[in-house]
Formats: C-alpha cells, sequence, structure tokens
C-alpha cells in the first residue's frame, strides 16, 4: 500500500493522520507484547493484536478515522483499485463525496469506502455460495 498520508485532506479542521511506526528494537519488542497480551477473543481484541503485530513487525500502521477524507487516488488505494475505477463510481452514485468549495476536487469519507469494502464482500461471498451451490464438485 502507498503512503496514504499524502492522499488525506488536510483541510483547516483535518485532525492528523495516526501513524504507528517502530524504528527500533525496544519498541517493536514492547509492541510484540502487548499484541500478546491483546484478547483475540473479540473484534477489538484482535484488532488490536494485529495492529500490534504490524508494527512488532517494523511495519507501517496508518490509522484513520471514518470521518477522515481522502482523495479519489486515496480511496483507489484503500479499496486495492484504479483511480478510474474510483471515478466510475462517484460518477454512478457507488461512492458518495463532496467537491471542494469553489473546485473541482472531490473528497470521500473513508467509512464510506470502508463500507463500499465491506458491501464488495458481502457481494463476492454470496457470489461464491451460488456457484457452490450450482456446481458443487467446484467447491
Amino acid at each position: 500500500m502507498a503512503d496514504i498520508r499524502g492522499l488525506v485532506d488536510k483541510g483547516e479542521s483535518a485532525r492528523p493522520v495516526s501513524v504507528l511506526l517502530a524504528e527500533d528494537t525496544r519498541t517493536r519488542e514492547v509492541a510484540a507484547r502487548l499484541a500478546a497480551d491483546a484478547d483475540p477473543s473479540s473484534a477489538f481484541g484482535a484488532a488490536v493484536r494485529e495492529v500490534f503485530t504490524e508494527v512488532a513487525n517494523g511495519d507501517q500502521v496508518i490509522i484513520l478515522r471514518p470521518d477522515q477524507e481522502v482523495t479519489p487516488a486515496g480511496a483507489a488505494d484503500l479499496l486495492g483499485v484504479s483511480r478510474q475505477f474510483v471515478d466510475r463510481l462517484l460518477a454512478d452514485g457507488g461512492l458518495a463525496f463532496r467537491r471542494l468549495p469553489g473546485s473541482s476536487h472531490r473528497r470521500i469519507k473513508v467509512g464510506d469506502v470502508v463500507e463500499l469494502v465491506g458491501e464488495r464482500e458481502r457481494r463476492r461471498a454470496g457470489a461464491a455460495a451460488i456457484r457452490a451451490v450450482l456446481d458443487p464438485q467446484q467447491g
């Protein structure tokens, strides 16, 4: 994934993006301990464990709030698709956006992008289930 910090709206009301990166061994060790202590039985605990595991491995973790906005290129990066595909989603109404005042530039809420990711995953799972029923030898 590209560095999303350059793709997040930096308007006056925007708070900074949270970036977690352990550049030293001690911090990675602490992150590994915290990951081991996180309770994986809940969704929150599993997410915390995943974040600290990534930090412990020396990977960069970027945390975005649902109300933060990204550019179409940032949305494409989060979705793992091309910016042109996001442009088509915006034009077709598949993804909500707002235009910056006096500009043609668009901004998309991270929460809307996350919702779209979930919807796409549900559709894929549904399509796979239908294929399995129609052709049980393939599943």
